[in-house]
């Protein structure tokens, strides 16, 4: 089976004859780590992917969201087949809209855009659009091994995890569990500003539930 990722263009080196400021060429050194680990292992994992104070911001408005109520318990399934089962799936959710004026979800947004322009010039994925909800895991709630790809709708290529944990320690659980396939399990803990990627058909996962606290995060999908 051919490899739906190809290896970049320029292949992992620095593009030359081309000017870049320090953000620029920091973003471009993550988006290839991503790439990379995505083309060698299976899955990318970059750590702050976002500044801390993007993680205190967007972590900010998951806790407005709870106290208004609007952090809504998860459902399995998509729109036209969605049910809530908690011996599946725990956490409660609120969608980002595309078009947010949220300082920080528009920071959010904003690199996910120009990641995908990353990846569609090096790897020519055709990615056109991608959605996004925040999530909360109370303590207990876990989400069990999955695919991220729907039966009846294939658009999800690429799953994306953001953590928008602070100071979070090995004690407090809530491990992302990856399972590629001919490989022993991966766990990568939920520490704030760090991304994963994965195929969406491809990468089972699961969420291990968190133990004294909640456990934060934004999910992405990258679609075709």
């Amino acid at each position: 089976m051919d490899n739906p990722l190809c290896t970049p263009i320029h292949s992992g080196e620095p593009l030359t004859g081309i000017n870049m400021d320090n953000e620029e060429t920091l973003e471009f050194e993550q988006f290839e780590k991503l790439i990379q680990g995505l083309i060698d292992d299976d899955y990318g994992c970059c750590n702050d992917f976002i500044l801390p104070s993007t993680v205190i911001g967007l972590g900010a408005n998951i806790d407005r969201l709870t106290e208004s109520g609007k952090m809504k318990p998860s459902g399995i399934g998509n729109n036209n087949d969605q049910q809530e089962d908690k011996l599946i799936r725990g956490d409660k959710i609120n969608w980002i809209g595309e078009q947010s004026i949220n300082e920080f979800e528009m920071i959010y947004l904003k690199k996910i855009a120009k990641f995908i322009l990353h990846l569609n010039k090096t790897c020519f994925t055709s990615i056109k659009s991608f959605e996004s909800h925040y999530s909360s895991y109370e303590t207990s709630s876990f989400y069990a091994r999955h695919l991220d790809q729907f039966k009846n709708e294939k658009g999800r290529k690429f799953s994306i995890v953001i953590y928008l944990n602070e100071d979070w320690l090995e004690k407090d659980g809530g491990l992302l569990s990856l399972y590629p396939k001919e490989r022993g399990q991966i766990n990568i803990s939920p520490l704030g500003g760090r991304m994963v990627l994965f195929r969406s058909d491809e990468m089972e996962h699961e969420v291990h539930p968190p133990i004294a606290r909640d456990r934060r995060s934004i999910a992405c999908w990258l679609k075709n």
